[in-house]
């Protein structure tokens, strides 16, 4: 997953700016990879989230649906 550089330049600008400093060609791909890590980390929990949603509304449908039986069942006697 990549993030638009835009942003990342855009970041290390502001870095700059704000502390008046240059950054070292290092510097600058330390940040990045520390960018790209950072959104790596939040998509991928983005995802399991959504993931884990999923699951929980299937068990949910389930149960629901089991539910449903044992009452139709209850009152069909």
């Amino acid at each position: 997953m990549k993030i638009p550089s835009d942003f990342q330049n855009h970041l290390i600008h502001c870095i700059q700016e704000e502390h008046g400093i240059g950054l070292s060609e290092k510097a600058v791909k330390d940040i990045k990879k520390t960018i790209e890590g950072a959104y790596q980390v939040a998509a991928e929990g983005s995802l399991q989230k959504q993931r884990a949603f999923e699951v929980r509304y299937y068990e949910q449908k389930v149960m629901y649906e089991k539910l449903i039986k044992e009452i139709g069942g209850v009152l069909e006697r």
